[in-house]
Parts: C-alpha cells; sequence; structure tokens
C-alpha cells in the first residue's frame, strides 16, 4: 500500500502536472472508487474547476478546488498518478481519467479497485473526522509529541508506529524500515521502550521519511543500508553478515534482521 514517501511522491507529480487547468470531464470506470457521491455527481462537481494546490496527511492526498472543498484520493492497495496528453496512451488500470480543457490528462492507475475518491468541504474536518493522528512530517509534531502519543501504551512497537490514530503515514514496509535504521526489534514492548529510546526512533522516523521522500520512494534508488529493497526471506543484510527473516505482528508479515535488530 502507498505509505507516506509514496503519497508525497504523488503529490509533487501532481503539483507538476496538473495544477490550475480546467477541468473538462472525469471519467470514474468504478463506481466503489468513489465514496460519499457517485461517479456523475463527482464528475458534475469537479467539471469547469481547477485543482489549485495539494495538501497531504499521511496516507491521504487533497487536491484543492478553484471554488472552494478537495478532491481526497486514497491509493488503496496498488494506486498511483499517470499524467499524459494524447487520449491514445491511456495508461492501463486506469480507473478514473480527469480530462483538462488544454487536452492533458491525468489518470488515477489501479490494479486492484481498492483506493477511493471524495469530495470533501474541509480538509482539517475530514482529517478528524477520520480520526487521523498528527502526519508524521508534520513540523508540529516533533519529539515529546511522539513521546506522548506512545507513552502508556500497550502491544508492540511495529504496531504503533503503523497506527493512522496515532501518527499517520507509515504502513507496513517504512515501520520495517524506521525500525531496522533503529536497531528496534519489531516486536519490542512499546511500555519497554524509555523515553530517550523513543526520542531516538522519532528521529530516525523523520530522517528515513526524508530519505525516502527524497529518492521519490524508489527502493532501488535508496542509499546503501536501507532494508526496503531487501524485502525478502533470507536476503542479505545490508548492514551485517546475517540473513533478512519475516515476522508476523498484528497480521502483517513484516522484515527484520535478528543481528542488527535485538
Amino acid at each position: 500500500m502507498p505509505e507516506l514517501p509514496d503519497v508525497e511522491t504523488f503529490k509533487r507529480y501532481l503539483d507538476a502536472t496538473s495544477l490550475h487547468k480546467t477541468i473538462a470531464e472525469v471519467d470514474v470506470r468504478s463506481e466503489r472508487l468513489v465514496a460519499g457521491a457517485t461517479p456523475d455527481e463527482l464528475a458534475s462537481t469537479l467539471r469547469g474547476h481547477a485543482f489549485t494546490s495539494t495538501r497531504r496527511h499521511g496516507k491521504h492526498l487533497f487536491a484543492l478546488l478553484d471554488g472552494g472543498g478537495a478532491l481526497e484520493l486514497h491509493f488503496g492497495m496498488t494506486g498511483e498518478l499517470e499524467a499524459y496528453q494524447d487520449s491514445g496512451r491511456e495508461p492501463e488500470y486506469a480507473q478514473a481519467v480527469f480530462a483538462f480543457e488544454n487536452g492533458d490528462h491525468l489518470a488515477l492507475v489501479m490494479p486492484r479497485k481498492l483506493g477511493e475518491l471524495r469530495l470533501v468541504d474541509d480538509v482539517d474536518a475530514f482529517v478528524e473526522e477520520q480520526a487521523l493522528g498528527p502526519d508524521a512530517l508534520d513540523d508540529a509534531f516533533d519529539a515529546d509529541a511522539f513521546v506522548r502519543a506512545l507513552s502508556g501504551r500497550r502491544g508492540m512497537i511495529k504496531s504503533a508506529l503503523m497506527t493512522q490514530e496515532l501518527l499517520a503515514g507509515l504502513g507496513n514496509v517504512y515501520s520495517d524500515e524506521v525500525l531496522f535504521q533503529a536497531g528496534v526489534h519489531p516486536r519490542t514492548k512499546v511500555a519497554d521502550l524509555d523515553e530517550a529510546k523513543l526520542g531516538e526512533l522519532y528521529r530516525t522516523m523523520r530522517r528515513v521519511l526524508r530519505v525516502v521522500v527524497d529518492h521519490r520512494a524508489r527502493p532501488d534508488e535508496l542509499p546503501d543500508g536501507y532494508l526496503t529493497g531487501r524485502r525478502e526471506e533470507g536476503a542479505p543484510c545490508p548492514r551485517c553478515d546475517g540473513e533478512i527473516r519475516t515476522i508476523e505482528v498484528s497480521g502483517r508479515t513484516g522484515y527484520y534482521c535478528p543481528d542488527c535488530q535485538d
């Protein structure tokens, strides 16, 4: 599933390709993709308007509209954005296509139809209604706030990092990377991490997310020593002579190095 670095990459892509262009038509191919309205209602609302800017919160992307409100995009398990000009070059698995008056197009590409498009009147209200925690890269979400969010929690640290109500943005992949870089075992109990260790984990999280964003969330372009490109049982650890192993935490299969993460 696209996580914070992926969605930040999509945000920057939309900014570069699709702002300030009048929407001529919206073609949604899967009715279940639209939440809170019908595809026709969505298209009618967007037609004649333009995306003026974007905002991201965790795994959610919001394209703000010139008439007020925003279009929320959630990318499900496999979603991404692709801009193109020639309608004959529409990408495979395009589940929604925004056609602009100047002839450009933006497609929501999604092999599995598990994402969401939703019209929202107020982004802050939507974030509150969805009970989302602070964005993991929000400047206002400092180390003290991170420690307060996790202190006193029961359960394992990997589960806590993936809990969107605590902090929004991390999923299975980048919780693994953060814990690998911090040398923390995924099943470590949150209660066993003191304030100093939680502060260190926070700093590692911020550094990892920024590095991944800088590399456009492409695993094969991440620096040496990163786990994400080697998430395979038995793969050589990028930092030691050990092997990567799988582990189940809260029903999710994670990857870690037993030698680096004790």
